[in-house]
């Protein structure tokens, strides 16, 4: 039992320290180095991981690949992902295509649904929606719609009204 008294909280002192420990790729690689010694030196695994916030499965997993594989098989690996349905140039080519007036592609807006019709037609990739979305955001540009009626400061306040779904009070 430790009798110091801390300044801090030791559970927030813990807490930043594992997250310090999956901070990065040589953090991660570094503690599970010192945990596979401290077993192979005699610590149960179930302390070491407890201590960290590992599983003792986790732990022994560790050990057994070291065992197998050696030290550098505990370095975490680069995962690709999904490759992308569309190259960087067309990429490049719709980012300009955006930039332009929608009508020239007869469409009302660039939007989602306008996007993915476009990519589909002229490109023959079927992106969905959501997807199209995201490549908006990546491309650098934000979600504003067009308003269907002039904001406030519009001088003809009678047909305004007209427009509200409410009256007014």
């Amino acid at each position: 039992m430790n009798l110091r008294k801390y300044n801090t909280d030791p559970a927030i002192l813990l807490e930043q320290g594992k997250a310090i420990m999956t901070s990065s790729d040589e953090s991660k690689y570094l503690f599970r180095v010192f945990a596979v010694n401290m077993v192979l030196s005699g610590t149960p695994a179930s302390q070491v991981g407890a201590s960290a916030g590992y599983t003792k499965a986790a732990v022994t997993g560790w050990v057994k690949t070291v065992d197998e594989k050696g030290f550098e098989a505990l370095r975490p690996q680069q995962r690709p992902g999904r490759p992308t349905k569309l190259t960087d140039q067309q990429l490049k080519e719709i980012d300009t295509v955006i930039q332009t007036d929608p009508k020239e592609h007869d469409l009302k807006v660039w939007d989602g649904p306008s996007l993915s019709a476009y990519i589909k037609s002229q490109y023959g990739v079927d992106i969905s929606i959501r997807q199209c979305q995201r490549l908006f955001r990546n491309l650098g540009y934000s979600h504003i719609r067009p308003q269907p009626y002039p904001s406030k400061g519009n001088e003809d306040t009678e047909e305004r009204n007209a427009f509200k779904k409410t009256e007014p009070r």
